[in-house]
């Protein structure tokens, strides 16, 4: 089974690094093309990446062909590599608001698709990606599917309807997780800590409340209470974001990222 990533950029370093280190992929299965040469040859050193030559030797080669470019030159890529595609590979794309019914229109027919959004956390195989498939993947092909993405992080199958609010929680934003970060960390720096003792304690804070969450399967509101103890010093941090609007703020920025993916699926056609 030979896996061909067509664009090796930081989300397909992402995904191979996780790849070789699930111990289920050997080397010599993984090829891949960029129009950058330092790309594929930086991944050939890293994990054993086979450096293709051609958009075309790609398509040829992969028996799953994993499309990891941005939509904005996915149309170009398209059209050189649709003539060669194997009748039975396996096509996975990552790109941002292109749908099913996008790739369908310009692959040969009967060509088995699964659209997936994977986050940068991918780097740290901590990603939570989605995916959806056409009618033409197989159980067999959608079962590895999704052992290449659980290579890297969490997995879940979810309606095409709702890639865009998955992309804008799961996948913009750890975006907004590191805006908060370097935000936190500048107010430790003015309180009077160190910069590297604010940021690093900032992500420690993030990671230990992400984790509590998770274990502990209680709604956020229930944990915020234990936190904030009556007349106490959280709970006057905590009424100066409602203050400023901390929520409407981030609700405004997640509806901002699901009107541009669906702006980029209009223009897609």
């Amino acid at each position: 089974m030979i896996y061909s990533f067509i664009g090796l950029g930081n989300m397909a370093g992402a995904i191979l690094r996780g790849m070789i280190q699930s111990g289920h992929y050997l080397h010599d299965t993984l090829t891949g093309f960029d129009s950058s040469e330092l790309a594929a040859s930086l991944l050939q050193k890293d994990v054993g990446l086979v450096p293709l030559k051609t958009l075309q030797e790609a398509a040829q080669q992969g028996d799953i062909l994993v499309l990891c470019v941005k939509p904005q030159v996915m149309p170009e890529v398209l059209t050189h590599i649709k003539d060669s595609i194997k009748p039975e590979a396996l096509v996975i794309t990552i790109a941002a608001g292109l749908s099913l019914s996008y790739y369908e229109s310009r692959l040969p027919g009967g060509t088995a698709i699964i659209r997936t959004m994977p986050s940068l956390n991918a780097m740290v195989t901590a990603a939570s990606s989605a995916l959806c498939r056409n009618e033409h993947v197989s159980i067999e092909q959608m079962q590895r599917g999704q052992t290449l993405l659980s290579s890297i992080g969490s997995v879940h199958e979810i309606p095409e309807t709702l890639f865009p609010a998955f992309s804008a929680i799961a996948g913009a934003a750890p975006a907004f997780a590191f805006q908060f970060v370097d935000a936190l960390a500048q107010a430790g720096v003015q309180a009077g800590l160190t910069r590297q003792m604010a940021q690093e304690t900032a992500c420690e804070m993030l990671f230990g409340s992400g984790k509590l969450l998770m274990s502990s399967h209680e709604h956020p509101r229930v944990l915020m209470d234990k936190v904030t103890s009556p007349g106490g010093t959280t709970i006057e941090g905590v009424l100066k974001l409602d203050e400023l609007g901390f929520t409407k703020a981030l609700h405004a920025a997640v509806r901002a990222v699901i009107d541009k993916d669906k702006l980029l699926g209009k223009d897609e056609h």
